[in-house]
């Protein structure tokens, strides 16, 4: 079943609008890109009658990078009205999608915690807000304008600023880590890794974790790590001995390379 995506402006879009639509306006697909599906993923897109063959042309004429699945392109329905905060076209990482009940069952503590360390456009820590529902999330990265859209984003899905927060770091050395999350409350009931790797921060992660807390990390996978983003099989393991490994798999992605699927949880 394809996904649908509006791109008429926003006004027009809440008046009216194809069932489980998401809005992107036109002129701002440029900028809000990181919220596209995989580009695997069937899409049909809906505008105003009359922008038909000019919304299909530039859909048919992007370069590869941002070429989308785009299997329809028509005139816009009305069957649902409004904006229903929280709905997404873009799919978490799978090792959330996998590791779903025991997210949930975190986000369900009373004042639940979560850090997406390494958040980039901050697509998981979106879902980790919206979605898991934990009461307070950290999206944390060394890219300002990167958390700059998250930020954006959850204002547009009406998150409230009490229970959210970029911060940017750089994280090079240990206690860096430490450093950049001192100004807020610990421990963390969920901490959250995709495709990021920095070893010098491994045992701060550990030790942030709230007793039964809950770490997933994925990233690279190489027999002989080649790249200091790529881990060796059975090192996250060895790394975090001291908690109690839930999952330990690869997966390989489009492009053939491997990816972690590791999580832990710390003893209650």
């Amino acid at each position: 079943m394809p996904l649908v995506l509006d791109v008429r402006d926003r006004q027009n879009y809440e008046a009216g609008h194809a069932i489980e639509a998401y809005n992107i306006p036109f002129d701002e697909l440029p900028d809000r890109g990181f919220e596209m599906p995989a580009h695997t993923t069937p899409l049909v897109v809906e505008c105003d009658a009359a922008d038909v063959e000019a919304v299909q042309d530039w859909f048919a004429t992007r370069d590869e990078r941002c070429r989308w699945n785009v299997v329809d392109v028509r005139a816009a329905g009305a069957e649902e009205l409004g904006f229903v905060p929280g709905r997404f076209l873009f799919a978490g990482c799978p090792l959330l999608a996998a590791m779903a009940f025991r997210v949930r069952a975190a986000a369900a503590a009373p004042g639940s915690r979560a850090i997406d360390v390494g958040s980039g456009s901050g697509r998981d820590a979106a879902l980790l807000c919206c979605q898991y529902g934990f009461d307070f999330v950290c999206a944390l990265d060394r890219d300002g304008r990167a958390l700059s859209r998250w930020t954006r984003l959850l204002d547009r899905h009406q998150v409230p600023p009490e229970s959210r927060v970029a911060v940017e770091a750089t994280i090079r050395a240990e206690g860096d880590l430490t450093a950049a999350l001192a100004s807020l409350p610990g421990p963390w009931d969920l901490i959250h890794v995709a495709r990021f790797l920095k070893r010098e921060m491994l045992a701060e992660l550990a030790a942030l974790l709230a007793p039964g807390g809950l770490l997933l990390f994925h990233t690279f996978v190489e027999d002989s790590p080649s790249s200091t983003h790529a881990v060796a099989p059975g090192e996250l393991r060895s790394a975090f001995a001291g908690l109690e490994v839930l999952h330990d798999d690869v997966a390989a992605i489009d492009d053939n390379r491997d990816l972690s699927l590791f999580a832990a949880r710390r003893p209650a």
